[in-house]
């Protein structure tokens, strides 16, 4: 059994992101290691009872937090600290990876899990970014939260065998504040280790002398008409011309 897991954000507004994430990540591995790559739907974890948070949605479509009142912007804002706990249900060991869905991969994911060391319960890129007070809106027009430690979780891995992140489980995911998820407090500072800036690359806001290896579209995804036209936009408008229909269609099929 392969001890490295995989869980892409999957939320329907933006199904085709997450499908092309899959199929972008699946190209480029090697042959040599074995992987398994899920989506986190909310709709499975809620028939599994794993995750039963509630949201209010306002006029405008703007999901909002009923514990703390909060602005999110996907339907895995949350259940992504739920992928500890998957795995232990699901008797998964090792590491495990969440990504944000608005990612394209450019480079095999298992040179990302050989960076992975025990000492620490979680990694991630460590990016310096509050979003500025003109970025109020993200790309589908939904509120832009600021806080520290933003993007962290979009790309974890998971020390599956560590004690804090054994901690994390529904009752801690559905009942804690969004701002004790994202910024880790579940953890402390000396346990969060850092992964090079190429494996979660923004435009806009990384180093423009890193060579992505993963390129994140927080900022704007080309599969939104007006974004069609922003930095490295073609990257992932030519990879969906290469993901098979039949990828397409028994992907969305199973959701």
């Amino acid at each position: 059994m392969t001890n490295r897991h995989v869980f892409i954000g999957y939320d329907p507004r933006e199904a085709i992101a997450s499908i092309v994430c899959k199929y972008s990540l699946l190209n480029n591995l090697s042959s040599s290691k074995d992987i398994s790559v899920d989506f986190l739907n909310k709709k499975v974890l809620q028939a599994r009872k794993l995750y039963y948070r509630k949201a209010f949605i306002s006029e405008t479509g703007q999901y909002f937090d009923t514990i703390d009142s909060k602005p999110f912007s996907t339907e895995f804002s949350f259940s992504r600290f739920l992928v500890p706990e998957i795995c232990r249900e699901e008797q998964k060991d090792g590491w495990a990876m969440f990504i944000d869905g608005d990612v394209v991969f450019l480079d095999d994911v298992n040179k990302l899990f050989d960076l992975a060391d025990d000492k620490y319960a979680v990694m991630c890129v460590k990016f310096n970014w509050i979003p500025s007070q003109d970025e109020k809106l993200k790309m589908d027009n939904v509120i832009q939260t600021r806080y520290t430690k933003k993007l962290w979780s979009s790309l974890m891995l998971f020390n599956l065998s560590h004690p804090d992140v054994q901690k994390l489980d529904h009752i801690t995911v559905n009942n804690s504040y969004g701002s004790h998820l994202h910024k880790f407090k579940w953890t402390s500072n000396n346990k969060i280790g850092t992964l090079p800036e190429e494996w979660n690359f923004v435009p806009g806001v990384t180093s423009t002398t890193a060579k992505p290896k993963a390129i994140h579209y927080t900022k704007g995804g080309p599969w939104f008409e007006e974004y069609k036209d922003e930095d490295y936009a073609s990257v992932w408008i030519d990879y969906l011309e290469t993901v098979p229909k039949n990828f397409i269609l028994n992907n969305l099929m199973e959701q």
